[in-house]
């Protein structure tokens, strides 16, 4: 339930104040007499986002701060800016804009209504939706001045993508923002490291169908047999193409719409510039661990 109690406690806080105050939350749930964001447990955070505890906030954080540097450049950050989180799962980024604006102002959505019970459970403010895979959302028009999205477009598929790409030029105010990540040209040499080295006796086992590879994860094993031919995807990447290996992620993610997807920026500059104001592209892995496109509506 929407509550502005948090907002005027904490918005003097500055940021690396409040990632302080979040991770000592991991084992202190309340400051001051205020309940802070809660957390799932450790098996659900890993499985959305590889990591949890202190590890995935730090890495929240990262990219929490990453859109504040560019909204303060290209729009407004006050309590009344209106955010959605886009595939905001267990609510581990949504938690930082909580010291920035207005519970009532803050959105996430995401196509597992498991784990948007889950956030109306734990997160204790802001608005948490479910929302179907392919757009529309029940958002008015012009409802939002910043709009993110950490490793989602880095998994749908084109058809996907690009529906809610006019979604989102839809229900973003005129100026409002879009930051969205993807993966890199560098994901396919990690795709290609994923498949095991054999062995001439690895490859005799092949043959009779005795050889049992072992990986690191699911994930992993979904990863060596996405882009198998790297050299062929790194000039499809560089021609412009966009690329995706159907993998399908579970009950709410099949493969009809989610897998590993690459988005290069001429990609972004030839299709996504009909929808939006093309920004900037940045893929560089000491910046951040994916490729981060941002787009801005006239």
């Amino acid at each position: 339930m929407p509550n502005n109690i948090f907002y005027d406690k904490f918005s003097k806080m500055t940021d690396e104040k409040f990632l302080e105050l979040l991770t000592s939350s991991i084992n202190e749930p309340f400051f001051e007499k205020t309940r802070l964001p809660g957390f799932p447990q450790d098996e659900i955070q890993k499985n959305f986002v590889g990591s949890s505890g202190e590890a995935t906030l730090r890495e929240a954080f990262h990219f929490y701060s990453i859109v504040k540097t560019y909204v303060a450049k290209h729009s407004f950050l006050h309590s009344d800016t209106k955010i959605l989180d886009f595939g905001c799962g267990w609510g581990r980024m949504a938690r930082f804009f909580l010291k920035d604006v207005k519970a009532e102002n803050l959105y996430g959505v995401d196509v597992d209504s498991d784990i948007i019970d889950t956030c109306n459970k734990i997160m204790h403010y802001g608005n948490y939706l479910a929302v179907e895979p392919f757009p529309p959302t029940t958002f008015q028009d012009n409802s939002f001045d910043v709009i993110y999205a950490y490793s989602v477009f880095s998994h749908l598929s084109e058809g996907a993508h690009i529906k809610w790409v006019s979604e989102f030029k839809r229900i973003l105010k005129p100026d409002g923002l879009l930051l969205v990540t993807t993966q890199g040209r560098s994901f396919l040499d990690f795709c290609a490291s994923c498949r095991p080295k054999l062995t001439f006796l690895d490859k005799i086992k092949d043959v009779v169908g005795l050889y049992q590879p072992q990986y690191e994860t699911l994930w992993h094993k979904a990863l060596s047999k996405s882009f198998v031919n790297t050299e062929s995807s790194k000039k499809d990447y560089d021609k412009g193409k966009f690329l995706f290996s159907p993998t399908g992620g579970g009950p709410y993610r099949p493969s009809t719409f989610y897998g590993e997807a690459i988005i290069p920026r001429q990609y972004v500059e030839n299709e996504w510039t009909k929808y939006l104001r093309f920004i900037d592209f940045v893929d560089d892995r000491s910046f951040m661990p994916q490729a981060l496109i941002v787009m801005q509506k006239d």
